[in-house]
């Protein structure tokens, strides 16, 4: 089976989709921060991540955003 890497145009709109109102801008600001997961593939300077990884964020963020920001 092939494995499927998305960018981040992927991976707003699937953020969009579970609720999370977000761009690629603002992930591109977020991946400069280090805000967002590695990605787990590099092709060329395109970032690559797996749902997995994707949906395990949008997960931690829409936790964050449900106790006010507190860990």
């Amino acid at each position: 089976m092939t494995k499927q890497y998305y960018g981040l145009k992927d991976f707003a709109d699937r953020a969009n989709d579970k609720g999370l109102k977000t761009s690629t801008e603002i992930l591109s600001v977020y991946r400069r921060r280090g805000l967002l997961p590695e990605p787990a593939v590099m092709i060329g300077k395109r970032a690559g991540w797996s749902m997995d990884q994707i949906d395990r964020w949008i997960e931690e963020e829409k936790s964050k955003k449900w106790d006010g920001g507190r860990n």
